[in-house]
């Protein structure tokens, strides 16, 4: 529901902020004095594309801010679906300038105009000259028909039956990849396999080689530091043994005489033990190095591999190469399969297109009966409403396509989530004439009637909550207008109603009234809103009927039962 509207630098509106109600409300006033310029500042605030020639004359820019309580689960739904925060309630702000300045906020935040057309067209709806109207979108046309026959169930069916069956199809298109293609992957695969588990690879491999090459490169000069120490420790005729030995001699030679000198044996003799232990460690280390030059070019080699290995099939460790081979084990594995798992999806996918053809036939036979009941509606709506000659038809069509998986009479028939049908809104409005697209149909007063008479048999089920009517009132009158006007009573119970015109009808059946006047001040013009009761009303009421007389006036009272 809309529940303000405010316009600043508009046309002739200098700023202007509206309070709307709940239901019913109309807007009137002499020609000129701008109410159907707030039908295209709303239509601005709902993502038309905007005039520039609109901006009042010397402002920089024009403003329509308009605040709108959802109170539609489904529609929060589907705003919620646009990631759009609080959808609850929304603030839109639309600020049109030259110079490609012109902006969009949607509770505060900037958006493209495009995101504000797909949130508008489930928020409000006007008829009229400003072509902003869900039900002249054909893609609706299906769901309005499904809501009216209740078919959603049926059609739930077969979105799910679709759901599969695009999914087993795209399994298939998975199997049945390029067989050139998948043949190379299996070489590849084979090979890796092959390489990888025939190189026997182990995790810390890789590090111990390094270590290894290392000391076989520099094994002369380890040997030399090995020798050295060796020599100076054990062989040398001043070696550290040799000295240490004969320090032992000389103190045990006096350990008799002071018993304490004991302990200085213990110390040397633990002294000795230590180098005779290092030099046995040197001898064994200076074996390791006993190599041949192959033994050298066998690690570097094995190194190589390793390298090679990792770079062809882009893998930055052992443990990955080791993985990578159950991998391309895995994948030929399932490659053996292949054959018997597309048959079996094969079959899948026949059995899923007969059931989605047996549900689709059985919800198009449906819909077509209730489109039947839904034709005879409109035409005794139209009636009620002065078009008694109109004629309102449901077209269905099946949309022939080449690449579908679903063939009827031999024909590839386009599938949707929906089913089979493509369904749109006909209408002829005069006799002799064959009806056609409801969005071709030319006259603003009548199309606002055929969406009037839509609107009353949708109430319920439409999702928008607020419908705008301007033009309504072209060409009409009398007992006319009087049904024109009790309808618009009728919705008003469901919906928010908004109604700009020219007929006292129309106006006396209003819940809130709004009088729209014009006035120059300083050469300049201004737009006056003021929303009316009691005498202000009566005397509209009075001026619409055509003249200020006791006649008219007392009518005018009638009209609103006072």
């Amino acid at each position: 529901m809309l529940q303000r509207l405010f316009i600043k630098n508009y046309a002739i509106i200098d700023s202007l902020e509206l309070e709307l109600g709940e239901g019913f409300n109309v807007f009137t006033g002499e020609t000129g004095a701008g109410k159907s310029i707030i039908v295209g500042a709303l239509s601005l605030l709902l993502g038309e594309r905007g005039d520039l020639s609109s901006i009042r004359t010397g402002e920089e820019k024009a403003i329509v801010e308009g605040e709108i309580h959802i109170k539609s689960p489904e529609v929060r739904k589907k705003l919620k679906e646009m990631q759009l925060d609080h959808p609850d309630s929304l603030l839109i702000r639309r600020e049109l300038a030259p110079a490609n300045k012109s902006r969009v906020f949607i509770n505060g935040l900037q958006e493209p105009i495009n995101r504000l057309e797909e949130v508008g067209e489930w928020l409000v709806d006007i008829h009229g000259q400003h072509d902003h109207q869900l039900l002249l979108n054909q893609k609706v046309h299906m769901d309005i028909l499904d809501s009216y026959g209740k078919l959603e169930k049926e059609r739930e069916k077969v979105g799910e039956i679709y759901s599969k069956l695009m999914k087993k199809i795209d399994e298939k298109k998975i199997l049945e990849q390029d067989e050139k293609k998948l043949e190379e992957e299996k070489l590849f695969w084979e090979n890796a396999v092959k390489e990888i588990k025939g190189a026997l690879l182990q995790e810390g491999e890789e590090e111990e080689l390094a270590e290894e090459l290392k000391r076989m490169e520099n094994a002369e000069k380890i040997n030399q530091s090995f020798a050295s120490a060796k020599n100076l420790l054990y062989e040398d005729e001043l070696a550290v043994s040799s000295r240490l030995t004969r320090s032992l001699t000389f103190l045990k030679d006096v350990s008799e005489l002071d018993k304490r000198y004991s302990e200085l044996i213990d110390i040397l003799e633990d002294a000795l033990a230590k180098v005779n232990e290092s030099v046995n460690l040197i001898s064994d280390y200076q074996g390791e190095l006993d190599f041949d030059e192959k033994t050298m070019e066998e690690t570097i080699d094995r190194m190589e591999l390793i390298k090679d290995y990792k770079r062809k099939y882009r893998k930055n460790s052992i443990r990955e190469l080791n993985q990578y081979a159950e991998e391309c084990e895995r994948n030929l594995s399932r490659f053996e399969n292949r054959l018997q798992e597309l048959e079996k999806i094969e079959k899948e996918i026949e059995d899923l297109k007969q059931s989605f053809i047996t549900y689709s036939m059985n919800l198009s036979k449906k819909r077509q009966e209730i489109a039947g009941l839904l034709s005879n509606r409109v035409k005794a709506e139209l009636a009620f409403l002065g078009m008694d000659k109109a004629e309102f038809v449901v077209d269905f069509k099946y949309v022939k396509e080449e690449d579908s998986p679903i063939i009827i009479n031999n024909i590839p028939i386009k599938a949707t989530p929906s089913g089979i049908d493509r369904v749109e809104f006909f209408i002829s409005s005069n006799p002799g004439e064959e009806p056609k697209p409801l969005k071709k149909v030319a006259s603003g007063g009548e199309i606002s009637r055929i969406m009037l008479a839509l609107k009353s048999i949708f109430a319920q089920s439409d999702l928008v909550e607020t419908l705008v009517f301007d033009e309504i009132d072209v060409g009409i009158g009398g007992l006319t207008a009087n049904n024109v006007a009790q309808k618009m009573q009728d919705i008003a119970k469901e919906k928010q109603v908004v109604v700009i015109t020219h007929l006292s009808q129309i106006a006396a059946k209003a819940h809130h009234h709004f009088y729209i006047s014009k006035y120059v001040k300083d050469g300049k013009t201004f737009t006056r809103v003021e929303k009316i009761k009691g005498e202000k009303r009566i005397e509209e009421i009075t001026r619409m009927l055509g003249g200020d007389t006791e006649k008219s006036r007392a009518h005018a009272k009638e009209m609103l039962g006072m």
